[in-house]
């Protein structure tokens, strides 16, 4: 239910004020917490400053063309924010750019990001992104920018190995030249940072209900195969998505991921498949108009079981029933048939390959611990780091759960490597895998540079979605959930309506004792309690500091459930 009534907020508040002379306020002690938004590192990002002459670059850019026929302009006559943008003409085929030398961070996770609007950009080589914003001398670039589009915003992630960096709005690439008109316009270069509560993953399931694919197998026959899932069984699997998201990812860490989950079907049958060891798969390029960027991870969920249209004949043409490639920093993905997808995979599949994805992610990060963990694992080769009982190796299933199993939802390897717990049996003590400091950075698409979460209100909404998600993983019951929200509003709007920090860090203390209470009763699991606790005090801690959001500011819209 949507809660934005302001009676409904002052009752909690007048609650608030009657508990004031009953309660102690002891919360847990937290590490100090980042408070405001690291500052944008390119100078004159809006492109708004410069000479008035005609002709004249914006202050601190200047404009290169390879070919020598590319245009650059200072344009004044469209932006996304301002008075002004920067263009690239390419009428030729080009890799023209503006570019600007600036100081950052070495060794540390930077996100660049800015505001594309294209006009029939066409790529000459098949690996150019189009219109793009990037660091020269690297091969990390956002999503491309193809075609005529509105203004919109690309980003991306990449490890800052040198300093200065050039930063260079750009059409084309190495390799991957353009033509077409784009503007560029609100570029920003600023580090990403581990802060409470974790940014929730995005997750968009795509499920391909079709197969309609012409291939020649391997001896030489030309074969045209289609294939269709049931109703019944698509259902199914996304009843099963839907589990694994909301269900298994927080039971599996801990509660530091709280992911929130889409399901798109495809109405168009998929047409391309890439050959991958004996059989097929549907790799990136081949689902390309479907994927969304603003998804921190994709899971793609196709139909492998087909006949063949001259013989009759029914095949299997998938290699795996599931497979993971390495995307560095990128948006994970991740690609299942459906067959293991539903029913029949129990989730397992699920877990194993959504753990591929995030253990490459968090490597290419740099912020788990090393060696990274490997779920192709042997038994006898980990253990648990804090001493628990031996790993049983066995596959279990939901109808029969086995406790400290492979897959395991409360205990066992999976688990162990999901919340940072597993170890080398060579070495036993030293902590492996995704604890709560990685996960505490984000995904590829969700965290402090793309949503910086760092503001008091913003720290409070945030808190918000984590009891919610909480609540939907089966970690805190619906009445708690609700309560709890509801607390967290009546700071929200001691804030943002009555301007009384005061109030509101009481509401946030009183949030925090009745979390502990809740955990203490057992209506709470513990880990849950935790975070909440810490997130909180991260809250309360900036509200101390005195940097709340203006007054102007209304409330977002929140939830209480």
């Amino acid at each position: 239910m949507t809660v934005n009534s302001t009676s409904f907020v002052h009752r909690v508040c007048l609650l608030i004020w009657s508990a004031l002379g009953a309660m102690g306020f002891l919360a847990n002690a937290a590490a100090t917490p980042v408070c405001k938004a690291p500052a944008n590192l390119i100078p004159n990002p809006g492109f708004e400053h410069g000479p008035a002459a005609v002709g004249g670059n914006p202050d601190h850019w200047y404009f290169e063309s390879w070919s020598g026929t590319g245009v650059g302009t200072w344009d004044s006559t469209t932006a996304h924010q301002g008075r002004r943008s920067v263009r690239i003409d390419a009428g030729n085929p080009d890799d023209a750019n503006w570019l600007q030398s600036v100081i950052a961070p070495v060794n540390t996770p930077v996100f660049l990001s800015g505001w594309i609007r294209s006009h029939q950009v066409k790529r000459v080589d098949p690996s150019s992104p189009g219109a793009t914003i990037s660091s020269l001398g690297r091969w990390d670039q956002p999503p491309p920018t193809l075609g005529t589009t509105p203004w919109h915003q690309v980003g991306m992630t990449f490890i800052s190995d040198t300093s200065p960096l050039l930063i260079a709005p750009r059409l084309g690439f190495w390799g991957g030249l353009a033509t077409g008109t784009a503007w560029y316009d609100d570029l920003s270069l600023v580090p990403r940072l581990a802060d409470t509560p974790h940014p929730r993953w995005k997750i968009l399931v795509l499920i391909y209900p079709q197969t309609d694919f012409s291939f020649t197998d391997a001896k030489g026959i030309n074969r045209h195969v289609t294939g269709q899932t049931s109703p019944a069984e698509l259902d199914e699997t996304e009843a099963q998505a839907k589990l694994f998201v909301e269900k298994d990812i927080p039971a599996l860490s801990s509660g530091n991921m709280l992911p929130s989950v889409t399901v798109r079907r495809a109405s168009q049958p998929l047409r391309s498949l890439s050959r991958v060891l004996d059989g097929w798969w549907p790799a990136q390029g081949d689902v390309t108009m479907d994927l969304d960027p603003s998804f921190d991870s994709v899971i793609v969920i196709w139909e492998p079981r087909v006949r063949d249209q001259a013989t009759g004949e029914s095949l299997w043409i998938g290699a795996a029933a599931g497979l993971t490639p390495d995307r560095g920093l990128g948006q994970t993905y991740v690609t299942m048939s459906v067959e293991y997808a539903g029913v029949n995979g129990h989730r397992n599949v699920y877990k194993h390959e959504w753990g591929h994805s995030i253990l490459s992610y968090f490597q290419a990060l740099q912020v788990t611990s090393m060696p990274s963990v490997n779920n192709h694992a042997e038994p006898g080769q980990y253990v648990n780091c804090r001493g628990k009982p031996p790993y049983v190796w066995e596959d279990e299933t939901n109808a029969a759960p086995i406790p400290n199993s492979i897959y395991s939802n409360s205990a066992g390897f999976t688990h162990d490597y999901y919340s940072g717990s597993v170890a080398l049996a060579s070495d036993p003590d030293r902590c492996l895998g995704i604890g709560p400091a990685a996960w505490a950075w984000g995904g590829p698409a969700t965290h402090s540079g793309s949503q910086p979460v760092f503001t008091v209100l913003k720290r409070i909404e945030a808190i918000v979605d984590q009891v919610d998600g909480f609540k939907n993983a089966g970690m805190l019951d619906h009445r708690s959930a609700r309560a709890l929200s509801g607390e967290l509003l009546a700071s929200r709007a001691a804030l943002s309506w009555w301007h009384s920090p005061n109030l509101a860090r009481t509401g946030l203390k009183i949030f925090i004792k009745h979390v502990q209470a809740l955990v203490k009763g057992r209506h709470m699991n513990a880990e849950a309690g935790e975070l909440l606790q810490e997130s909180a005090n991260s809250a309360l801690a900036c509200a101390n500091q005195g940097l709340s959001t203006p007054r102007e500011e209304k409330p977002s819209r929140m939830l209480a459930k």
